[in-house]
Parts: C-alpha cells; structure tokens; sequence
C-alpha cells in the first residue's frame, strides 16, 4: 500500500472518479431512508461492466511481447473468467441480493488474480486495485443494507 500514491495521476483520478457509480446510490439510499431498486440496478449494471473491464485489462496486459505475463492458457482463461462472473450476474439481476453478492464475489476474484496470479503488475497499480475493490466492496454491501433496512421506493413509477 506504499506505493499507492506512487500511482500516476490520471489513474488516481479516473480511479476515484470512477467509484462515484459505486457510492452514490447507497449514500443517497442511506441520506432518504429508503431502498430504491432503479439505483440499485444502475450500481449492479456499473459494477458488471467494471468487472469486465478488469479482465479485458487483464488480457491487454498480457498481449505485448515484452510482457512478463504471456498470453497463455491461464493468463487468457483467467482474463475471461471476469466477464463470465459478470454475464452470470445480469442472469441473476432481477434478484438485487444474489446479483449483488456475485458481483462482490467476481470483484474479489478479479482482484486475487491481479494480487497473486499477476505479480508482475507494477506494485502502484496493485494498491490502487486493492483501494478501490474495497470502496466498491462497501458500496454494494450498503446497497444490500438498504435493501433490508428500509423500505423500497420506486424513483420512476410504470
């Protein structure tokens, strides 16, 4: 976690820009005291597409010939397995609690690949991953509190 600062400033910046579709709905759930199950799904569509951004990245990393990571079987396959983890969880979305607790399975996955599969991943890009797994790991878990503490509301009615 040293070197997160290390970390270049458009990838901070980008990085924490892009948790805002994380934090927002559960902060907004918490501030009105009710579940709303649109933002919910905004949050679930946006973590989905993260995930699979994160394999894509994965499989980037390993194209360049003077990459450490090699486009082998178990860098490619692992780069894919992602975007699986993340079409499993749009089967599941019109269930928020199971679609939710899959993407936070597929995020810590995601994240064990680049920590321990990739060691090779320079060490500012690993305490930036891990930083920002976290903020969304306890953004999705807020989304599944609100959805059993308060009641629901529909922002936009049918």
């Amino acid at each position: 976690m040293k070197d997160f600062w290390k970390s270049p400033k458009p990838a901070l910046w980008l990085g924490f820009a892009g948790l805002i579709p994380f934090v927002a709905p559960p902060l907004f759930m918490g501030v009105t005291e009710s579940y709303l199950p649109e933002f919910a799904y905004i949050q679930l569509a946006y973590s989905v597409s993260i995930v699979s951004f994160l394999g894509g990245a994965r499989w980037g990393y390993a194209l360049p010939e003077s990459s450490p990571a090699k486009p082998d079987w178990i860098n490619l396959s692992n780069s894919v397995v992602p975007s699986l983890l993340a079409w499993v969880t749009m089967l599941m979305a019109d269930s928020i609690v199971p679609a939710v607790t899959m993407v936070i399975m597929a995020l810590g996955i995601s994240l064990h690949y680049d920590l321990s599969l990739l060691p090779t991943y320079p060490s500012w890009f690993k305490a930036l991953r891990a930083v920002l797994t976290i903020v969304a790991f306890f953004s999705l878990v807020g989304t599944l509190v609100a959805h059993g503490m308060y009641p629901e509301k529909k922002m936009f009615s049918e």
